[in-house]
C-alpha cells in the first residue's frame, strides 16, 4: 500500500479507504493492516469530512427484494422472518442502520483470532488500562457452558503478553443470575490451566505458576440488578478479605461486567473528549446512522471494520442464517425467560396461598371459641403469629 502524504490530505488505496482534510503535519493513514497504530492517530484533529462509504447502498426496498430472489432459499428463509427482522435486514442493505455486532458472524468475522488480533488487542488495552499483546488464541474446550439456544453468542479466550488470560462473553440478553455463571467460567479456565501448567511442568508444578484470568462479560442487555447501580455501566467484582489482609493480590480472578444498554443511555454522542473504551463500546452498543458516522469520523479506525461487516450483502447465505438463528436464540431465550418468571410467579402465589389457608385456619378456631395458646398448638404455628393473624397484641391478650 502506498501512502502520499501533502499538507493538506491523507490518501490510500482504492480498496480500503477514507479521504480526511486534516492537519499539514499528519502522517497517519488508517488500515485494517495498520489497525494497531491507529491509537496513536486518533488525537489528530479532523476538521473536515470529505467522503466515508461504510455501508450498504441499495437505492429501494425492491432493489434489496430483487437481490434476494436471485436465491431462492435464501428469499424463503427471508418470508420466514418476522416483520421487525426483515425491515431489520433490508434497513441495513439500504444503509439505513449498522448492523448489530452482538451477532454471532459479525463478531466473529470483526474478531478473527487469526486476522484481527489487533482488534481485540485494542479493546483489551483500553479496558484493562495497559498496552497488550495476545500471544495465543485458546480453543473454547473443557467444560461447556452452552445450552441449546445459549445466550452465550460469543466466547474468546486468549492469552495475553503478561501470561495472564482473558475471557471475552457477549451476551445478548442479561442472566438472572450473572455471577453464579461467571464463577464457572472463571472455574473452568482456571483448571484448565491448571492442568496445563501441570502437564508442562510435572513435579516443578507450583501454584503460583498460575495467572490471573480476566472474565469480561459485555450484556445487550443488562439483568435488573445492574440497573439499581444508577449510572454505572461497568462493574468489577474481585476477591478480598473482610480483614483487608492480602490486599494487594486479589488472587487469581477479576470479573467485569459491561451494561451496554446502560452505557449507551449515559453516552449518547462521540465527541473530542471520548476514549478509545468509549469508541469500542459505542461500536459494540449502536446501530445508529448518525452514531456511526460520529464514530469514524472521531476513530478513522473502525471505517475499515464497518466496511467488512458491509461485505455482508454480498453473502446472502450468510447474512440471512444469522438472521434465522438470531430469531432461533430469541425464541429459545423468550421462552425460557417466561418460563423462569412465571415459575416465580407460581411460586409466589403458592406462598400466597399458604398464609391465606393459615388465616383461614386461626380464624375458624378461634370461630369455635379457642384462645391462641391453643389455636397455636393444633396449628403448629407461634403464638406469636397467631395474635398478629387475629390482631391481637401481647397486652391486650394478658388483659
Amino acid at each position: 500500500m502506498s501512502v502520499n502524504n501533502t499538507s493538506d490530505y491523507i490518501s490510500g488505496d482504492a480498496d480500503n479507504h477514507i479521504f480526511y482534510k486534516t492537519s499539514a503535519n499528519a502522517t497517519n493513514y488508517v488500515t485494517n493492516k495498520t489497525f494497531a497504530d491507529a491509537v496513536d492517530c486518533i488525537s489528530e484533529k479532523i476538521t473536515e469530512k470529505v467522503n466515508i462509504s461504510f455501508l450498504p447502498s441499495f437505492s429501494s426496498y425492491d432493489e434489496v427484494r430483487r437481490h434476494f430472489v436471485e436465491y431462492p432459499e435464501i428469499w424463503e428463509s427471508f418470508l420466514k422472518l418476522p416483520a421487525r427482522l426483515q425491515r431489520e435486514l433490508l434497513d441495513f442493505c439500504m444503509g439505513k442502520h449498522g448492523l448489530k455486532v452482538t451477532y454471532d458472524p459479525v463478531f466473529q468475522r470483526v474478531f478473527h483470532p487469526v486476522k484481527h488480533p489487533e482488534r481485540l488487542e485494542s479493546f483489551l488495552s483500553s479496558f484493562l488500562g495497559k498496552k497488550i499483546r495476545i500471544i495465543d488464541i485458546l480453543p473454547r474446550q473443557g467444560t461447556q457452558m452452552v445450552e441449546k439456544g445459549s445466550f452465550v453468542i460469543l466466547d474468546a479466550l486468549v492469552q495475553l503478553d503478561d501470561c495472564s488470560y482473558a475471557n471475552v462473553e457477549m451476551q445478548k440478553i442479561g442472566y438472572k443470575f450473572p455471577l453464579a455463571r461467571t464463577d464457572c467460567y472463571v472455574s473452568d479456565i482456571i483448571m484448565r490451566q491448571y492442568e496445563w501448567k501441570r502437564a508442562q511442568l510435572g513435579k516443578e508444578f507450583d501454584f503460583q505458576k498460575l495467572q490471573k484470568v480476566y472474565c469480561i462479560i459485555l450484556m445487550e442487555q443488562s439483568s435488573s440488578e445492574f440497573h439499581t447501580a444508577k449510572g454505572s455501566y461497568i462493574h468489577k467484582r474481585s476477591s478480598s478479605f473482610n480483614t483487608g489482609i492480602f490486599r494487594d493480590n486479589p488472587g487469581l480472578h477479576e470479573e467485569f461486567f459491561i451494561c451496554l444498554d446502560i452505557f449507551r443511555s449515559n453516552t449518547h454522542n462521540i465527541t473530542k473528549y471520548s476514549t478509545v473504551l468509549d469508541a469500542w463500546l459505542t461500536f459494540f452498543s449502536t446501530t445508529e446512522l448518525g452514531a456511526i458516522r460520529e464514530l469514524i469520523e472521531r476513530f478513522p479506525m473502525f471505517l475499515p471494520i464497518y466496511q467488512e461487516i458491509t461485505e455482508f450483502v454480498r453473502e446472502p447465505e450468510e447474512l440471512m442464517h444469522m438472521f434465522t438463528e438470531a430469531l432461533y436464540i430469541m425464541d429459545r431465550n423468550t421462552e425460557r425467560l417466561m418460563v423462569s418468571e412465571l415459575q416465580d410467579e407460581v411460586d409466589g402465589l403458592k406462598s400466597r396461598v399458604k398464609v391465606v389457608a393459615a388465616e383461614r385456619d386461626v380464624f375458624k378456631l378461634r370461630f369455635k371459641g379457642k384462645i391462641a395458646e391453643e389455636i397455636a398448638e393444633e396449628l403448629s404455628i407461634s403464638v406469636g403469629r397467631v395474635k398478629e393473624i387475629l390482631g391481637e397484641s401481647n397486652q391486650g391478650s394478658q388483659n
